[in-house]
């Protein structure tokens, strides 16, 4: 906290699990857990599988800003969020947001407004913001309109609210699932990519404080089907496997490699979907800085300004970047070699045929990518 004491008492509802303060900036993970932005985004494994800092649930895409809950934050505490934002502008002019200045993650030219506000879709809601943006003291919880808390589908007061990857917030009840068994945000027509989202509590909170008897009436006339039940339930079993960041540990990184080195990307991120890190195609924006898209986001040909405000256009263009292996994967890529020939060895000792050795890749070859001066997979293709 700065110095001085400030009018507001910040519940601890709305203090974020990492910083300790209140939350900035709130993103939503997957599992309904809310944290700042930048504390999201210094936490996260930029390498490998990230965890949410409260429940440790596994992640791999870095969302986009909730606008629904920072508008609450800005009007129940407008003296504390104006603080956060003074606070956050000042570490990113001594350079203390812990960004690091290697590969991709040097994001020192980002603005305090991580994203925009026009394509978070404000509506209604942008004066009002604005105004608590202030920091007048005399904006309290009261502020809160109906307005501010409508479900991006049905239009009413939101119930059992959940958050999808984009930010956007819709009844608990209102996400349809498609035939693919995909979620799809029907305000930017982006794809939920993590499976189906856990309730938001901190949301909830604030409707059943601000909204009792509305949001009351809002849970005897919603009830969901079993079909519908049952398929949400299938989506987050299936979530809590996609979660799960196909880098294995040990030995088994050398199989994992053979298939999948040429398309891994470690310390890149998308800026349209928060894939982080890139396994797949990467594309690269030859006109703005650090502006880097999946090869799934690219494909859709939407153009979105980034998660850290790069002002990406469609007049920009983006080139396929081929993957780049670093100290980490070729540490890792030999202590795989060792921990095959140390398994090799064991076995030999113990009298076990050579044919029982375990296989290197999943069609039983026992292929080895070999390696040249620079560390390069010699059976690597190119992305």
């Amino acid at each position: 906290m700065d110095e001085g004491v400030e009018s507001e008492h910040v519940s601890d509802r709305f203090t974020c699990a990492v910083c300790l303060d209140l939350l900035y900036k709130p993103i939503v993970l997957v599992c309904g857990h809310v944290t700042c932005f930048w504390c999201c985004y210094r936490s996260m494994n930029t390498r490998g599988q990230s965890h949410c800092p409260l429940c440790r649930h596994p992640y791999r895409h870095f969302p986009a800003i909730c606008q629904t809950l920072e508008v609450f934050l800005q009007k129940m505490y407008p003296v504390s969020y104006c603080r956060r934002k003074k606070q956050t502008l000042d570490y990113k002019q001594h350079g203390s947001l812990g960004l690091a200045p290697d590969e991709k993650l040097n994001h020192l030219s980002v603005m305090d407004h991580s994203i925009s506000e026009d394509d978070l879709s404000v509506g209604s809601s942008s004066s009002e913001e604005n105004q608590a943006n202030d920091g007048n003291s005399g904006g309290n919880c009261k502020q809160i309109t109906v307005a501010d808390a409508l479900c991006y589908a049905c239009k009413q007061l939101l119930y059992q609210p959940v958050v999808l990857n984009c930010g956007h917030v819709y009844c608990e009840a209102c996400i349809t699932i498609s035939k693919d068994g995909g979620i799809k945000c029907r305000t930017c027509q982006l794809q939920h990519p993590s499976g189906f989202p856990k309730v938001c509590k901190e949301l909830v909170y604030v409707l059943e404080e601000q909204f009792s008897s509305k949001y009351a009436f809002r849970k005897s006339i919603t009830q969901l089907s079993e079909e519908e039940i049952q398929n949400r339930n299938l989506l987050k079993e299936a979530n809590e496997q996609d979660s799960k960041f196909p880098y294995p540990p040990g030995e088994n990184f050398l199989q994992w490699w053979a298939v999948h080195g040429s398309k891994f990307h470690p310390g890149v991120g998308c800026d349209m979907c928060g894939m982080c890190p890139i396994v797949g195609e990467r594309y690269k924006c030859k006109d703005c800085k650090h502006y880097d898209l999946c090869g799934d986001c690219h494909k859709t040909g939407t153009n979105l300004p980034g998660r850290f405000n790069q002002k990406h256009t469609s007049q920009h263009q983006l080139e396929l970047v081929k993957a780049v292996i670093n100290r980490d994967v070729i540490y890792r890529l030999l202590s795989g070699q060792l921990a095959v020939v140390s398994a090799a060895s064991r076995n030999m000792s113990n009298g076990t045929p050579e044919s029982a050795y375990t296989p290197l890749d999943e069609d039983g070859g026992g292929e080895v990518p070999t390696f040249d001066s620079r560390g390069q997979s010699g059976n690597q293709t190119a992305v």
